[in-house]
């Protein structure tokens, strides 16, 4: 795909850029970038390497007038906790959850002036769909469809998109177009071959060890570790502590790792090793890759901070992905 000019980007709930860096991969240059994440130790990584872009107040302190008239993409992970099945899941009647209608405020904003944002992407978790006894989906797709977008969704697992990470993630994609339906940008095939018409997103098959999973292997477990499948850890004295869920697994090098979340130090539970049997957890150059992103992209901070700022990023393989399916049926 040749270089593509847009007049600006609005990244919200921005974490460590994921999205702005899959919008370079995929090769397009806004004029201007404008981010904003409650997260100072995010916004510090964010701003290092996004040195032109500017960085805004907490979202729910953002005035629209203060932003550029011309902005041509709108893009946000938006707080996942009020949907997470790791969390109580109350939806909307939790306060991380109203902040969606942050986003509705800016993209209704921009309608009023007669400058509408063309595009948006958004991601959230697998447990969205059925938060909030399944209304908390319903609420955010009205939301965006009653003020003129064309709203499409679809599950996307970022193991299939070039990391070993079982990490299934909703993407919602709006078009602004009050008069009907665009081409669409979903259903993206996700053994990657129909992915991209020109070829230049190259995925051979669902298998994680086709996409480089020998760079990681060497550093997950033991030398005498044969077990191709994850042993579960029944008895809490075998390592002191045992967590619930994924992290009283052991994984193998033959497969793929559970989904990265924030609270990844400690004992390694949430990134599924643990310290026993010669495995030890993964690093935070591992985890960045897991993430799709470039190695010390996270580096001058905590390990504590560079595990969290990992686990609530998203998989910049998949959002890159999505970038070229979008612009390529848009252009």
């Amino acid at each position: 795909m040749k270089s593509k000019k847009i007049k600006g980007h609005l990244d919200l709930f921005s974490g460590i850029g994921g999205f702005s860096l899959a919008l370079e991969r995929s090769g397009i240059k806004p004029n201007w970038i404008g981010f904003s994440d409650i997260d100072k130790y995010a916004n510090e990584t964010f701003q290092r390497r996004f040195k032109d872009a500017e960085r805004l107040d907490d979202i729910t302190n953002v005035r629209c007038e203060d932003l550029p008239k011309d902005i041509d993409l709108l893009t946000g992970g938006f707080p996942c906790q009020a949907f997470s099945q790791a969390g109580k899941r109350l939806a909307f009647e939790d306060t991380r959850g109203t902040l969606f209608y942050e986003i509705v405020r800016i993209l209704k904003y921009y309608i009023e002036i007669e400058k509408p944002i063309k595009h948006f992407v958004l991601e959230n978790v697998k447990g969205l769909y059925s938060a909030g006894n399944y209304t908390a989906f319903s609420t955010i797709y009205s939301f965006l469809s009653d003020i003129g977008y064309s709203v499409e969704c679809q599950l996307l697992n970022s193991k299939f998109f070039g990391v070993p990470q079982n990490r299934e993630r909703i993407y919602f994609v709006g078009r602004y177009s009050p008069g009907g339906s665009r081409p669409k940008v979903f259903p993206i095939r996700q053994n990657a071959r129909e992915v991209s018409k020109n070829g230049e997103v190259k995925f051979t098959n669902s298998d994680p060890r086709g996409f480089g999973w020998r760079d990681l292997s060497p550093t997950l477990a033991a030398r005498d570790y044969k077990d191709p499948k994850w042993v579960k850890l029944n008895k809490p004295d075998q390592v002191g502590k045992v967590c619930d869920g994924d992290g009283g697994r052991v994984f193998s090098t033959n497969g793929v790792s559970c989904t990265l979340k924030a609270q990844g130090g400690g004992w390694g539970a949430k990134t599924g090793l643990y310290e026993v049997n010669g495995i030890r957890r993964l690093t935070p150059i591992e985890c960045e890759r897991l993430q799709g992103f470039p190695d010390n992209w996270t580096e001058g901070q905590s390990d504590t901070q560079r595990y969290k700022q990992c686990g609530n990023a998203i998989t910049v393989n998949v959002a890159e992905t999505i970038f070229r399916k979008l612009y390529e049926v848009c252009r």
